[in-house]
Order: C-alpha cells, then structure tokens, then sequence
C-alpha cells in the first residue's frame, strides 16, 4: 500500500527543522532548570589551619584521658568501699559472736561453776545458816567524843560546815 505524501501538513512536519530545533532547546532548558544545584563542596582540611586541627585533636584527646584517668580513680574508690564494708561485716559478725559469748558467761550457772571448780567453793547449806534476832527498838549508839580540845572542835566545826555545803 501507498502512501499519499502530497498532504501540505506533512511535508512542513518532515521537512522543517526550525521547530524541532526549538523543541530541542527548550527540553534542554526544562531539564536544566529541574536540577538541583549544590553548592560547591568546601573540603574540611582546606577551609582550616593545620594547626587548628592538631590542637582540636589534641583537645579531644586530653579530654578523653580527663574521664578515663577520674572514672578509673572512681572505680578504685568504689572498690576500696566494697572491700572495707566486707571487713566491716565481719567484725560485726565476730562481735556478735563474742557478745553471745559473753553473755553465757555472765549468768549465774556460769559464775556457780566456775566458783565450785576454779575456786573450790562450796554453796551454803540450810545446815549453815543461823538467823539471829536483835531488839533494836531502844538501842541508841552515839560516838565517843574526838574533840581534843578547843583545836578538834574547830575542826569539827569545819568538817560540819564543809558536809553542809556539799564536799
């Protein structure tokens, strides 16, 4: 089958360059202004000083071995601590048992065995007791007289007066 090539339209559309030159352009135009545009990249060892970056690094560092050196510090305290502690719960354990100790030794079987035995003392029968009955209701006893003269009662006097206020 033919085809009938003598259509106007189709001779301007195959044979014009002009607006396919346009077309060309303004896709080319389109695209570029669909991009994104960055901005230029500026490398980190070339904006700053070489030494800026030594002493940056030298700061971190420092800081670094600052927390290392006081966790360390720390951490040996806290271990000083714990260890202690242990130490003290064992001396309260031992005082307990010593208390305990002790107090079974206070008691009267332990103070009755250890006179029978260790000292050889016996423990008082009925046989040895004797109650003794004293009419006390009409005995007065008064001291001899020490007052060796006018010096000895001054002297007494003093002591009486001295026991008044309290020596």
């Amino acid at each position: 089958m033919d085809y009938n090539n003598t259509n106007l339209a189709y001779d301007l559309s195959r044979f014009d360059m002009s607006g396919r030159e346009q077309r060309e352009e303004q896709r080319k135009k389109d695209a570029e202004a669909r991009k994104i545009r960055m901005a230029p990249q500026l490398s980190v060892s070339k904006s700053g000083s070489k030494l800026l970056v030594l002493a940056t690094a030298v700061a971190v560092f420092a800081a670094l071995f600052a927390v290392n050196y006081y966790n360390a510090k720390n951490d040996d305290a806290a271990r000083m601590v714990s260890k202690q502690q242990a130490i003290l719960a064992a001396a309260q354990e031992d005082n307990a048992l010593l208390q305990s100790k002790l107090d079974s030794k206070v008691n009267i079987g332990f103070i009755e065995k250890y006179a029978t035995e260790t000292l050889g003392m016996t423990k008082v029968g009925a046989q040895q007791k004797r109650y003794i009955s004293v009419n006390t209701e009409s005995l007065i006893e008064t001291a001899p007289d020490d007052s060796k003269g006018f010096l000895g009662s001054i002297k007494k006097g003093f002591g009486d007066f001295l026991e008044y206020i309290g020596f």
